[in-house]
Formats: structure tokens, sequence, C-alpha cells
């Protein structure tokens, strides 16, 4: 059985845990996977959970990740992470919203994207489908500075997260 990579993308309502989990999606798929990905909204605008999980590989069957299976997690809220830190596989990767925040983004929205960046080496997918990924799922005006976001994500230091 061909292995399937799974990502589970959590925060709350208005980080853009959405618009991030429709990024790795698309980038999963322009890399030429077969992509499922799921949606858990809660009471998201009211400050609650969102949740999302994009799985990829050769071939997947469900958009959830069975019992332990998650390989990478992207938190943009500690808390809401901290919550699904039992989804873990041995040996996941953990990317908290602070790493991106160091990077100190020119603008704060922005974090969500550039937290992928630190995360995209985790995902073994080039930086040319990144950026495309990014140009298919972002409006036009905000391409260019989630871009820089993400380069910049990119760059930092560690770009392997926390181990579990």
């Amino acid at each position: 059985m061909k292995k399937v990579t799974s990502v589970l993308l959590v925060g709350i309502g208005g980080q853009g845990v959405l618009k991030a989990s429709d990024v790795v999606a698309r980038a999963a798929f322009l890399a030429g996977f077969d992509v499922k990905k799921s949606e858990i909204h809660g009471m998201s605008q009211r400050g609650g959970g969102v949740t999302s999980t994009v799985r990829f590989g050769e071939k997947v069957f469900s958009p959830l990740a069975p019992g332990k299976s998650v390989e990478v997690m992207i938190a943009l809220d500690r808390t809401e992470g901290e919550k699904h830190l039992g989804t873990l596989a041995p040996g996941a990767q953990v990317f908290f919203q602070e790493e991106a925040l160091v990077q100190a983004p020119a603008n704060p929205r922005t974090a969500n994207i550039a937290l992928l960046g630190i995360a995209a080496s985790s995902l073994g997918i080039s930086d040319e489908i990144w950026e495309k990924a990014i140009s298919e799922e972002l409006k036009a005006k905000y391409v260019s500075m989630n871009t820089e976001a993400f380069r910049m994500g990119r760059e930092f230091p560690t770009g392997k997260g926390a181990k579990v």
C-alpha cells in the first residue's frame, strides 16, 4: 500500500485555517497526488475551534485520518493544537503559529501562509508548486504579500517543527 500523508490544520474562527487548508490541498493536487479534505467549523463564528484535515497520496480513500496517523499538524492556536495532540502519529511534526509570528510578516493576516512556509519542507512539495497553489487559491490582490510570507517561512531556521 502506498503512503498517504495526513495534515491537520487547527485554529479558531478567523485565523485562516480553512484558507491555509485550501492551499495545502491545492499544492498536493498540483504535485499530482490524489487529495481528500475535510473541515469542521464548530462555533467558529464565535471564536470556536476550526479543524481541517488534508490527506494526499497515490490513492486516498477517506478525508478523515484514522487514529494517531496525522504526520503534520499546523496549529494557528496553541490551545486548539494541544487539544489534537492525541491524533498525531509517533514522530509527527507540529508547527505552532508562534513560529510564523517570529518571522514578523508585514501583515499578521499572512501568518497562516508563513506557517505553511515553515511546514512545507515536511510535506515534500516543491516551492514552485506551493507558490502556484497560493496564486490559485487567493485573490490576486493578496497573492504577492502571501507569497512573500510563504518565502519568509521557508527561510525560518528550523523548518522541522516540534517532534511528538
